[in-house]
């Protein structure tokens, strides 16, 4: 798409979304329209902050999406069905034994600085996971099996096992960096590579510029190894209100939109100029229950209700939402009642509850609570068992999402009939996710994307992931979860190499969750996106049946395919204030920043 003059059509605006008096404010940026020349640029709302460009360590979507962009990994997840497909590796070999596999690296392949790739930068980032204790730890699904990475000639890479793991090895999705650009770095760790722009990656584009609350811009790989990208640049541009980033869609000043609620996808649907893509999702919506905050030494800290402790008062509250009801008021039919931490998207690995699913119940939970000796006072709440405190619970939301804050009234609603007292507060989500990881809530809000492999969302709930210390600043776990024969399960399905076999030892790891509800997973989430089919075309979407557009897991499929419409155009630039009748009343829900921090990202991670 070329750059070209502004353009406002915000009485189609206004009439589209239903502004009433008043001004709304944005904070996007025009800085993505401050070039001259003709550029084919895509432009994408978003309103979630960098965490770090350090890929080893960044957790939030928006970085993981930049890091597929800046980075190719040895192999993909496939835009079919996500499955494993080559990428920097041609072609691979495993051992009879599973422990080594050898991989045959792309010829021809250059770093966006000219620099030829070869086997020995895949060794050094390998190594990274083995020999920096940081990176190790942040990655220990998969490095903590790892004994050697290698490099006998410029185009074969060797990987050997401690113990045979097909399936992590061909989902790893670790991104391939420079050995002669990071070596230099004091420590890989640290987040050197944010004060070195351009970023030097060998993927189909790079960021080339960051502003904080602005912009991030990534530019073209034009040499890239799999066929230049259509487009010469992508910028991410920042909108603090959701509606405002609906606005300059329906108004021609963006060109795609991910993470609409289901009021805003009605009101774009009636636009000529804008494709709606309703797709089946990967993520999750779900509380976490402060069941006790923990150190991996055992040591308890926190302020969390000690009701929660017991998994029976767990339960009743389980048993106390009615998810389809959340489902079909909420998210306006847009996704599927959640039973546990795998997706049915992925129905290899998802365990669907069958005869154990908890059934909503008022009546039942009540009769929980009762035999449990939580008995009711004189003012209808109850008290611990003796006597005690009341149950009083905070219950803690993210200030910006109406989504969340209509599932609390519906749920604290429920939860009032069981003679709970129930104290919602919204909080803004960095302030949320410490008073999380500090033990200092009763029960918040999480929600997590989950790739192909389930390793990685399992291991959030293992001891291993304890924190060692009590500042909150170790977020590898969900909720200080810890249970032995969990953990056992999840070590013997990491190694097993029967898929059929590792499937059912996945899915006893989820009924282990759903039992004891450390998490009540409330909902799978569609994917509620929208562009401007009259500036871009060609979307790649993933899986390729009903797929996404945004918040793809393993490669950028749709970024790379994607192509200006009919070449030269007037464009459109993002604006940083929209002038309207009033303020709009819809309020977008953008993908993925609800997600909790951790050390190892997923795809969307957090997404």
């Amino acid at each position: 798409m070329r750059t070209r003059p502004m353009t406002r059509r915000l009485s189609a605006a206004g009439a589209a979304l239903a502004l009433s008096a008043g001004i709304l404010t944005a904070t996007s940026t025009q800085a993505a329209a401050q070039d001259d020349g003709e550029v084919d640029r895509l432009l994408v709302a978003t309103d979630q902050e960098v965490d770090t460009f350090n890929p080893f360590k960044s957790r939030y979507i928006i970085t993981y999406e930049t890091n597929l962009m800046t980075y190719d990994t040895l192999i993909r997840t496939g835009a079919e069905n996500y499955e494993p497909v080559p990428g920097l590796a041609s072609e691979w070999q495993e051992s009879d034994d599973g422990l080594t596999w050898t991989f045959t690296i792309r010829e021809g392949v250059e770093w966006s600085d000219g620099e030829s790739l070869t086997a020995e930068d895949v060794a050094y980032t390998y190594d990274l996971l083995i020999s920096d204790p940081a990176i190790h730890d942040w990655n220990i699904d998969f490095a903590g099996n790892l004994v050697s990475a290698e490099a006998p000639d410029d185009t074969t890479f060797v990987l050997t096992l401690k113990e045979a793991a097909p399936a992590e090895v061909l989902n790893a999705g670790i991104f391939i960096v420079p050995k002669h650009i990071w070596e230099t770095y004091p420590d890989p760790s640290a987040d050197d590579a944010n004060d070195r722009m351009p970023l030097v990656g060998s993927g189909p584009f790079q960021v080339s510029e960051y502003r904080a609350n602005e912009l991030v811009r990534l530019e073209a790989n034009e040499e890239y190894w799999d066929g230049a990208p259509g487009f010469d640049e992508i910028v991410y541009d920042y909108y603090s209100e959701g509606d405002a980033a609906v606005a300059a869609l329906e108004a021609g000043e963006v060109d795609l939109v991910r993470g609409l609620n289901p009021a805003q996808m009605e009101a774009l649907e009636g636009q000529d100029h804008v494709t709606v893509n309703n797709a089946q999702g990967r993520r999750f919506v779900s509380l976490i229950l402060n069941h006790g905050a923990q150190t991996a030494d055992g040591e308890l800290y926190g302020d969390g209700h000690p009701a929660l402790r017991d998994p029976v008062v767990r339960q009743a509250l389980h048993t106390a939402i009615d998810k389809a009801e959340l489902v079909d008021k909420v998210l306006d039919g847009n996704g599927d009642p959640a039973v546990s931490i795998i997706p049915a998207i992925f129905e290899q690995w998802h365990w669907d509850g069958g005869d154990e699913l908890v059934q909503f119940s008022i009546d039942e939970a009540n009769r929980l609570l009762d035999e449990a000796g939580y008995e009711r006072g004189e003012d209808g709440i109850r008290t611990m068992p003796g006597g005690g405190d009341p149950l009083s619970f905070r219950f803690y939301h993210h200030a910006d999402y109406t989504d969340y804050a209509n599932v609390v009234q519906f749920v604290t609603e429920w939860w009032e009939e069981l003679g709970l007292e129930i104290v919602s507060e919204p909080i803004e989500q960095g302030s949320l996710n410490d008073l999380v990881y500090l033990g200092e809530y009763d029960i918040a809000f999480s929600g997590w994307g989950v790739g192909p492999n389930p390793t990685e969302m399992l291991a959030m709930h293992t001891c291993e992931v304890l924190p060692t210390t009590t500042d909150g600043s170790e977020r590898s776990h969900e909720n200080f979860y810890c249970n032995e024969e969990y953990d056992a399960l999840h070590e013997q399905q990491v190694v097993e190499p029967d898929p059929e076999a590792r499937a059912e030892l996945v899915r006893e790891q989820q009924r282990i969750l759903y039992q004891d509800a450390p998490v009540i997973w409330l909902y799978y989430q569609n994917v509620l996106e929208a562009y401007n089919h009259e500036r871009v075309d060609d979307f790649t979407v993933q899986p390729a049946e009903g797929g996404m557009i945004t918040g793809q897991q393993g490669f950028i499929w749709s970024f790379l395919s994607a192509t200006p419409v009919g070449g030269e155009d007037d464009g459109g630039v993002s604006t940083g204030v929209l002038m309207g009748a009033g303020a709009v009343l819809l309020v977008l829900v953008a993908g993925g920043a609800f997600l909790f921090m951790r050390r190892r990202s997923t795809a969307d991670e957090r997404e």
